[in-house]
């Protein structure tokens, strides 16, 4: 026997997704990942906007390559982060409809 299911719809009749709380807290997870580079990348702008002369070249180039490292890391992980969260995003959309 098959009941009749009403899907829940929104102020402009669409219909609503199922999300689980555990989706959400994956979603932050990633988002507080991201954030963590915040400092690390606030180092490499404060580098490169340093203009003190005259410039000890030994120190630059010591200071290019950690910072380059530190770069690196984070170009890595960034894109990771994305195709994760793309794949994630497209699993939410895929989701089904909430039905009652």
């Amino acid at each position: 026997m098959v009941k009749n299911q009403k899907k829940l719809l929104t102020k402009n009749n669409q219909p609503i997704k199922e999300i689980t709380q555990a989706e959400i807290n994956d979603l932050q997870d990633h988002l507080e990942q991201l954030a963590s580079w915040q400092e690390p990348l606030n180092q490499i702008q404060t580098y490169f906007q340093e203009t003190s002369i005259p410039m000890n070249k030994k120190k630059l180039v010591k200071q290019y390559h950690a910072q380059a490292s530190i770069f690196t890391a984070f170009n890595q992980d960034f894109a990771k982060s994305i195709e994760k969260l793309n794949k994630k995003l497209d699993a939410l959309t895929q989701k089904e409809k909430v039905r009652l």
